[in-house]
């Protein structure tokens, strides 16, 4: 078993308290927890309206069809992202045009978009950027171009619970505020800041959008008496209705419970990863052909999913693989964040253009191990190992 992964959670004897809780209840499933922690959520990221689901893909996949993504209504997005920022507009049978990324930091730009957008041979009707590892985009400059283009923003948050960002104003504004956005999207994955197993949420400060996201969440299923068409009598408890189609993106009430109690420790956790981060920017800086994680002037607050940095595997004179192996054999895991999606054999089928700037990132970023649990001396023993690999 390897000492150091790139990434694992923290469960507290607290957190299985909660959980155990949830099993002597009366609700498994659609419970208390579930609204609850919906509240919570809406409370922490100063937002109106918070709709849990079963994933962070659940959650894209949730907002993009209710906004209307479809076979006439693409989606602009990042190729240094996840599958699911890009495949849940796929399930929607919508088009989807990548922009190039900063190569330094990976994040879509409002220069990277704008010129996506004027060169796009189809109708861009919503842009997904991507807080990627943490980093927060450009929001206020962005909004700006959806503006001008006619396009909703939305915000793939899954990296990014936490984080903060300074508007025009100088507002300090949390991701999930949406304050320039129509919806974000968070995961609550087993290595995520807010832990639950599997997990996501959206959140909104558009009603009609809320609605209709918690509609499509339960099949489809109306149990609003106001407004359905066909009500046999008028105390038919029993009865529904299903108007369109609709998934099954419920979460239960364990991992309700379980993100409750991680979602409490939010502030704490973050408060780690960024002491943690700044022991690797001691023990790595001012090191030959690697560079440390930049981080955007206009942020507020990293919320360090990932500390990647960039190395020139090329200068150092070895491949990424082979560093990866040595740390390995230093029982130090890593992880490469991410392989642009239009190198996947799914999107290059579909003809995609090779974007620079994205491929300059992908092929010098590395992961190191990132997690609550580490200590000082086991950044500094990271730090050393990766030091002596690149310079044998």
């Amino acid at each position: 078993m390897i000492k150091f992964p790139y990434i694992k959670p923290e469960i507290s004897s607290e957190d299985k308290k909660r959980v155990l809780e949830v099993l002597s209840s009366d609700f498994l499933t659609q419970g208390p927890m579930l609204k609850k922690f919906e509240l919570n959520i809406s409370k922490k990221f100063k937002v109106k309206n918070t709709i849990v689901c079963n994933s962070g893909t659940s959650a894209l996949h949730l907002i993009y069809s209710s906004l209307g993504l479809n076979k006439k209504n693409g989606l602009l997005t990042s190729p240094i992202t996840f599958l699911s920022t890009a495949n849940a507009a796929k399930m929607c049978n919508a088009p989807v045009v990548f922009a190039d990324v900063d190569e330094n930091t990976g994040l879509l730009t409002a220069e990277t978009i704008d010129e996506a957008l004027r060169n796009s041979k189809v109708k861009i009707k919503v842009i997904c950027v991507v807080h990627l590892g943490g980093r927060v985009c450009d929001m206020a400059e962005i909004a700006k171009v959806a503006s001008k283009y006619g396009c909703l923003l939305v915000e793939d948050s899954c990296h990014a619970p936490g984080a903060f960002y300074y508007d025009e104003a100088d507002r300090d504004l949390p991701v999930g505020s949406c304050m320039h956005s129509v919806a974000s999207a968070f995961s609550f994955h087993a290595i995520k800041h807010i832990a639950m197993g599997e997990g996501g949420c959206i959140t909104t400060n558009d009603k009609n959008l809320s609605e209709n996201i918690r509609l499509k969440l339960n099949h489809g299923i109306n149990r609003n008496k106001k407004t359905m068409q066909f009500l046999p009598e008028s105390k038919a408890n029993w009865y529904y209705e299903m108007e369109e189609i609709g998934y099954n993106y419920r979460a239960d009430e364990i991992s309700c419970a379980l993100g409750i109690s991680q979602l409490k420790k939010l502030s704490k956790t973050l408060n780690k990863r960024r002491k943690i981060s700044s022991f690797y920017n001691t023990h790595l800086k001012n090191i030959k052909n690697i560079s440390l994680p930049v981080v955007p002037k206009i942020l507020g607050a990293h919320a360090w999913h990932l500390y990647t940095v960039l190395m020139d595997f090329e200068k150092i004179g070895k491949s990424r693989a082979k560093v990866m192996e040595e740390l390995k054999n230093k029982s130090i895991g890593s992880q490469v964040h991410y392989i642009p999606l239009f190198l996947q054999p799914y999107y290059r089928s579909l003809g995609f253009n090779i974007l620079p700037n994205a491929m300059n990132y992908y092929n010098k970023c590395l992961s190191l191990p990132l997690y609550n649990q580490l200590k000082e001396k086991d950044i500094k023993f990271i730090s050393n190992q990766l030091k002596k690999i690149i310079r044998k």
